[in-house]
């Protein structure tokens, strides 16, 4: 926990003891604990600062601060908004180290701390602080300050206004007068403004203490006491100080005195001044510029604050800007003498500005002098080259001229000067030396065809209300347009291609592809070959430009004359961007819209694929749904990805198509699966659809090449391994499929791969996958998996890094990540179990076959036949009454090598078809979320297990019957309530009692053991009350093993095994003589 020890060493006394009374005030309004030690807060000072402290993993020292506020990052050492959060985390820590209290204690610490906070309402003291404004004019600048008075009834003047401050926050007595008296800590204000002042007045000290606490070594000595804000009863105003004073008092009176005049009401008004000027003739003399406006005053240097008797007001910027020449001009007199040779520079030059600002009012007799004509000008603009040329022409009346050629006239109709206005023609004149033309006799030239654009989109627009423009022959229309709505007409050819045309735009494909590119390449324009610019406007084009680039539109091959052809699995993706973007427009063929409401509803679509009669009763609503989804991508030509999560019947879904699919096929369809699990799929098919002729194809090379040519040929199904495929991918290349089907697919999650490039190989009228995981790490998995499915689909793996994976890993871009999912999402079908939980059954039950390595299988043939031969042996010698500890050895060897013939031959390193399956099934579930509960008979195995989930990166808890009792209940109580651990290793034996271990919703059974009552209330550690999940019940079966063997005797005694037989070891003993010696037949 945090010492006052380590919070004090960090910052110094000022700055401590301010941070102190910060946390005392509650102005940490916010505290997060994020990672790794990081708190988050906001501290409210004169302003919000958000402040970041990062403490050591025991929480009782400081590794890193920051904060927002000046002093942080102008000097060294924390500052009082830091020193406020490390308390408030202090307070925090106390706080959780009260949870091992005595509730009395805490109940005592807690009143202590209420007691020490507001008073009572008896006790308060509620007080009005009333402000008065001082101003005065000191060397050409104006002075601001305030002094206050405080009170109830009666108010007192404020004496010394830090004194005051200091004694307030130290919390002292304070006597302000006779009839008033009182403690700081029953102090409270009035009204709202009162409260407010206060607070600026303390907000104002406290940056100004910090600031010279910083400033110095010796700064914590002698802050108190000085100040340059606070002199006595007077507290500076500092251009900020008075523009936060203004906005608090709003439209609310202030006594205001200004120089040394008496004092009067004043109030803020956000407006311009009236002001008037009066220009008169004084013949010879020249002229006079009288302000009729008295007493107007700038309150600061850049006139936004300007005052008058019983006024402030407080005007915009350009207000501010145009006036502050004039007021300057009138500082000192209100009234301005003008030469005779002066009158006619300033009717050109200054009276335009001054008629922005104020009234003014000319003497007639000027009006018989000077001919006050408007100006009307005129640009002609044509092309130049790549960029534009302009020439200016200016009309006063009769007389028009060249400014750039021509000094113009100076003489108006009869004998009157005529006034130029020469201030609108600079400003027209300007806007071009400010883009860059340069001079070329009578014209402007800008040859540069960007700066050109940015001329003609922004300086033109605001040259329009200021003169009349004309355009030569040669722009034909506006040389600057937008790009006109644009809409994308859709329909299906017979073969099954989408045409795209474009509609009202008046441009060839090539052209708009021309337009998004120049987009792609952030220029803000796109010249048109006739010379117009389009400009290129970002809601439409983005929308375009996903449309173009992301279904190869943009490629040459797409585009054929006016219309462009794009693969149907565009469909679905062109639909989701017409429907999110307002910036393009679809219009759908009929056939258009029936395959995509298809895809998208795939439960009404109108495919030939009906659910089977033999699976009617099997298959759920979801899985049904699975089906047609499956049916409607298969009848468009479409592949996709099956991600339901583990556990609810992927390959279910998968024989339920094939079967669908079966009358009619004129090709078998393809299944590749990782070899742990193929075997499981040739059991599931046999078990659900024995309609379905499926066929292995596996042993040496001559045997697979067989097989496969003869399976092709009577088969329904062929099932493969990713290994044997790749190695025979030259027999699979010349054959069609009907469907091809990835069982987890991320076997090809790396195109680089050579599992990957094989199954690209493979010809089939549909292609699927199936995953529960489609993206592990990185975005290019999925693209690989896609790949496989619709070459292409997803553009090269190159230009799909370009546009999706850096922008959405690295930039986190938005739009890109959107884009990818509309490619995506339909052709992705995942359903959790949390999705599906109506359906779901509590316990699902489900048996999975492996294959045992070769050199498994080699070894297990051959103690088997040394068994067979040893138990003859025995029967022979004395019986099977006499030798069933014996026979019972032989049959648990047999067993320990169907699991992994490590586990009694240490040398032994030929691999086990079973670890191989565990590994697969466990790497799914933990990536899927699942928790998992893994049992065996033999602890050798869990230790193996164990081997294999530290080698794929899974932590794991591990239990057997040597765990000490108080260590199996820390055990359970860190795996149901940490989670830190997915996976928990148990002995069947050490399982079967005592233990509630609700946090798994998965159990694994290794190993079959005897008697089904055991392995079930292991199950039950898992599957009892209090679980709020379905538990996923899987049990692995070694192939043509004694595991089979034991597993169909299960099912075949199961009701023997219900009625006579306790749990126990007792399910050998109902064996018959033949049942036992059937266990060591091959």
């Amino acid at each position: 926990m945090l010492k006052d020890i380590t919070i004090r060493s960090l910052a110094n006394d000022s700055a401590y003891e301010r941070g102190v009374r910060y946390y005392q005030q509650g102005r940490v309004l916010d505290l997060a604990q994020g990672e790794r030690g990081v708190y988050h807060a906001v501290v409210e000072g004169t302003r919000e600062y958000k402040v970041e402290v990062r403490l050591s993993k025991n929480g009782d020292g400081v590794e890193d601060y920051t904060c927002g506020c000046p002093a942080a990052e102008l000097y060294l050492g924390a500052c009082k908004h830091t020193v406020a959060v490390l308390k408030e985390i202090q307070e925090q820590q106390r706080g959780q180290a009260q949870m091992g209290r005595s509730d009395g204690t805490r109940l005592f610490h807690l009143f202590r701390r209420e007691g020490s906070s507001a008073p009572t309402a008896r006790e308060a003291t509620y007080l009005h602080l009333v402000p008065r404004l001082f101003l005065s004019e000191e060397f050409g600048r104006v002075v601001k300050w305030l002094e206050f008075r405080v009170g109830v009834d009666k108010l007192y003047v404020v004496r010394n206004l830090r004194l005051f401050l200091e004694e307030v926050e130290a919390g002292a007595q304070i006597d302000m007068g006779k009839n008033l008296s009182f403690s700081a800590a029953s102090m409270h204000f009035a009204d709202a403004l009162s409260e407010q002042l206060w607070q600026m007045l303390v907000d104002a000290r406290h940056e100004e203490m910090d600031m010279l606490a910083y400033s110095s070594p010796f700064a914590s000595y002698r802050t108190q006491g000085t100040s340059y804000l606070f002199d006595q009863k007077k507290c500076k105003l500092t251009p900020g100080l008075f523009e936060k004073f203004l906005t608090l008092l709003g439209d609310a009176p202030c006594e205001v005195r200004f120089n040394e005049e008496e004092s009067e009401e004043m109030r803020v008004r956000h407006e311009r001044p009236e002001l008037s000027v009066t220009l008169s003739d004084l013949g010879q003399k020249g002229a006079a510029l009288t302000l009729q406006t008295e007493d107007l005053a700038m309150l600061d240097s850049e006139a936004r604050y300007l005052y008058t008797p019983g006024t402030i007001y407080a005007v915009d910027a350009p207000y501010a800007q145009a006036v502050r020449p004039l007021l300057e001009a009138f500082r000192y007199s209100d009234r301005l003498a003008l030469a005779r040779q002066e009158v006619e520079p300033f009717f050109r030059r200054v009276l335009p500005a001054v008629e922005e600002v104020a009234d003014v009012q000319v003497d007639r007799r000027f009006l018989e002098r000077f001919e006050l004509a408007p100006l009307r000008a005129q640009l002609y603009f044509d092309y130049h080259g790549e960029g534009i040329e302009a020439r200016p022409v200016f009309s006063y009346e009769a007389a028009s001229f060249n400014p750039l050629v021509d000094e113009g006239p100076v003489q108006a109709q009869g004998a009157r000067i005529l006034v130029r206005n020469d201030r609108e023609e600079r400003d027209i004149l300007n806007y071009f030396a400010a883009y860059g033309f340069t001079q070329e006799g009578n014209v402007y030239v800008q040859p540069d065809e960007e700066k050109s654009y940015d001329f003609l989109t922004e300086a033109l627009p605001a040259l329009a209300e200021k003169a009349d423009i004309f355009y030569a022959d040669a722009f034909q229309k506006k040389p600057v347009q937008r790009l006109p709505q644009l809409t994308a007409g859709v329909s299906v050819s017979d073969d099954n291609l989408l045409e795209v045309t474009f509609q009202g735009s008046g441009m060839s494909i090539d052209e708009l592809v021309g337009i998004l590119q120049d987009y792609r390449q952030k220029r803000r324009y796109h010249r048109l070959k006739d010379g117009t610019f389009v400009t290129l406007g970002e809601q439409q084009l983005s929308a375009l430009a996903d449309f173009v680039e992301n279904t190869g539109l943009a490629k040459k091959g797409a585009r054929d004359g006016e219309r462009a052809l794009l693969p149907l699995s565009n469909a679905m993706y062109l639909d989701a961007l017409a429907r999110d973007e307002d910036g393009l427009r679809l219009e759908r063929s009929k056939k258009f819209r029936r395959i995509v409401r298809d895809i998208r509803n795939p439960q009404d679509a109108d495919t030939d694929a009906e659910v089977p009669e033999t699976l009617a009763p099997v298959l759920r609503d979801y899985q049904v749904t699975g089906l047609s989804w499956l049916s409607s991508l298969a009848a468009y030509g479409l592949g996709g990805i099956l991600a339901d999560d583990m556990g609810l019947g992927k390959t279910l879904q998968v024989i339920a198509f094939l079967l669908a699919h079966k009358e009619g096929a004129q090709q078998p369809s393809l299944v590749v699966a990782p070899t742990s699990l193929v075997y499981n799929w040739l059991d599931e098919i046999e078990r659900f659809a024995p309609q379905l002729r499926a066929r292995v194809i596996a042993g040496t090379k001559k045997e697979r090449e067989e097989a496969l040519a003869a399976a092709v040929e009577d088969c329904d199904v062929l099932i493969t391994t990713y290994n044997m495929l790749k190695r025979d991918i030259k027999s699979y290349e010349g054959r069609s499929f009907r469907y091809a089907f990835l069982d987890e697919a991320q076997h090809i999650k790396n195109p680089a791969t050579q599992n990957a490039k094989a199954v690209k190989k493979l010809h089939a009228g549909g292609r699927f996958a199936l995953t529960g995981t489609p993206i592990e790490n990185t975005l290019t998995e999925l693209w690989s998996i896609f790949d496989y499915l619709m070459p292409g689909y997803l553009l090269t793996h190159q230009s799909f890094k370009a546009r999706y994976e850096v922008p959405i890993v690295r930039e986190e871009n938005a739009r890109a990540l959107k884009n990818l999912r509309r490619h995506v999402e339909p052709f992705i079908l995942r359903r959790l179990k949390k999705d599906v939980l109506k359906e779901l059954p509590d316990k699902i039950e489900r048996r999975m076959m492996c294959e045992m390595t070769p050199q498994q299988e080699k070894l297990y043939r051959a103690w088997l036949l040394q068994g067979q031969k040893e138990f003859r042996a025995l029967l022979k010698e004395r019986g099977l009454d006499g030798n069933r500890m014996k026979i019972l050895a032989l049959l648990t060897r047999l067993r320990q090598i169907a699991c992994d013939p490590a586990l009694f031959l240490e040398d032994y390193a030929g691999g086990s078809g079973k670890l191989d399956l565990l590994e697969e099934i466990v790497g799914e579930a933990v990536a899927g979320g699942h928790r998992l509960l893994i049992f065996s008979q033999f602890t050798t195995m869990l230790a193996h297990v164990g081997e294999r989930l530290t080698r794929i990166g899974v932590s794991y808890l591990y239990l057997d019957g040597s765990t000490p009792s108080f260590e199996r209940l820390r055990l359970v109580k860190e795996f149901n309530g940490s989670g830190r651990a997915p996976a928990f290793l148990i002995s069947l034996k050490a399982g079967g009692t005592g233990l509630n271990l609700t946090g798994a919703d998965m159990v694994i059974h290794c190993d079959p053991w005897w008697n089904p009552a055991v392995e079930d209330q292991a199950t039950d550690r898992a599957y009892r009350f209090g679980q709020q999940k379905n538990v996923q019940v899987v049990k692995l079966i070694t192939k043509d093993t004694i595991e089979e063997k034991i597993y169909k005797l299960q099912q075949r005694k199961k009701s023997l095994i219900d009625q006579m037989i306790q749990p126990g070891e007792t399910f050998l003993a109902k064996l018959t003589d033949e049942e036992i010696a059937a266990l060591f037949e091959k």
